[in-house]
């Protein structure tokens, strides 16, 4: 392996980590902590911007970054997307049903979907690629799998599990709870479908890290502003009961250094892995980054006792090496292309 892959291979796989991370401590925080899904974002999202901001004043100090037209279309469009996902992400924490090795494998399906997003603009994958979605769908559907079928007609569970969302009223609460965050999970991998194409074009239009972390930044505050908006108008405070559970000060320690970790391995990720967006196809590192969701099944095991680990491990492996697969087409380079195409 040559030093140039080295340069975007190991940062990347760096990142992963931290993103493991991420994942690891925002269920840490919304399953038993006192902050609703709206409050832990308003929170999260605050201190990110105050960090980015510290950093480009220590690094940089007041000299403007060099930015390339489009640039703020690209910001713009990720603030719309991102809304979105970290809600679906922060709401699915929150639920009971929500371990991290369920969630995270889902809301790696991003390579699967942008690969049917092409298909609908008439850009149609490969074979390889055609075969990546078979594993991906392979994969999920291991996830998803409940039980041995005794009929025929009980191989559609998977599928059922999905449908199921419609049907909310008439099952019990755990079903409608696990129904809940399946369809949460899937609508945050949906939605990071465009996301991972404007990650890659916030990168190469701010050229450098300065100008990656003065788009994050910006990011982050117009979240933050937003969240706190849609806070004021339809609160999702929690109930008295669950915040008096574990309310005593060494879990008020433990969840303001829970906040202090994930902020800072959010900055980390991002420092590690955007760049790469520079120095290969947004395909490819798009595909790197899934291997944070194998460390997130196993440190999902590991801290907390998630049930059901070989079998969502090896769904992992399987929607990982699917996005390998689809990561060696360029559709997402071609959708890319298409974008700036337009003026965004």
């Amino acid at each position: 392996m040559d030093k140039s892959a080295l340069v975007v291979i190991l940062p990347v796989l760096l990142g992963c980590f931290a993103l493991a991370a991420i994942n690891l401590l925002k269920r840490y925080i919304m399953k038993d902590g006192p902050v609703s899904p709206l409050q832990f974002l308003i929170i999260w999202y605050a201190s990110i911007s105050l960090s980015y901001g510290v950093l480009i004043l220590t690094i940089w100090r007041m000299n403007p970054p060099i930015l390339l037209v489009g640039f703020w279309n690209a910001v713009t469009g990720t603030v719309v997307v991102n809304i979105f996902i970290q809600f679906f992400n922060a709401k699915a924490a929150s639920i009971d049903k929500a371990e991290v090795s369920l969630t995270a494998p889902l809301q790696a399906m991003t390579p699967g979907l942008i690969t049917f997003l092409a298909a609908a603009l008439g850009e149609l994958p490969s074979v390889i690629g055609f075969i990546g979605i078979l594993f991906m769908a392979g994969g999920s559907y291991v996830l998803l799998w409940e039980k041995t079928p005794d009929r025929w007609w009980e191989y559609l569970g998977p599928i059922k599990r999905l449908i199921l969302l419609f049907k909310l009223g008439r099952i019990s609460p755990e079903e409608r709870s696990k129904t809940i965050v399946v369809s949460l999970a899937l609508g945050s991998a949906t939605m990071g479908t465009v996301g991972l194409l404007f990650d890659g074009l916030l990168m190469r239009r701010g050229i450098n890290l300065h100008g990656l972390f003065l788009g994050s930044m910006t990011q982050a505050l117009a979240m933050g502003i937003t969240y706190s908006i849609w806070y004021g108008l339809r609160p999702d405070t929690k109930s008295k009961n669950q915040t008096a559970a574990k309310k005593t000060q060494v879990r008020r320690v433990l969840l303001i250094s829970a906040f202090a970790g994930i902020t800072a391995a959010w900055i980390i990720a991002v420092w590690l892995v955007n760049p790469a967006f520079n120095k290969t196809l947004v395909a490819y590192v798009g595909t790197l980054k899934r291997f944070s969701i194998i460390a997130s099944v196993v440190l999902g095991w590991i801290f907390f006792s998630e049930v059901e680990f070989k079998k969502r491990l090896w769904a992992a492996i399987l929607i990982v090496f699917g996005s390998l697969l689809i990561s060696l087409d360029d559709l997402p380079t071609r959708i890319a292309t298409k974008i700036a195409g337009i003026g965004i």
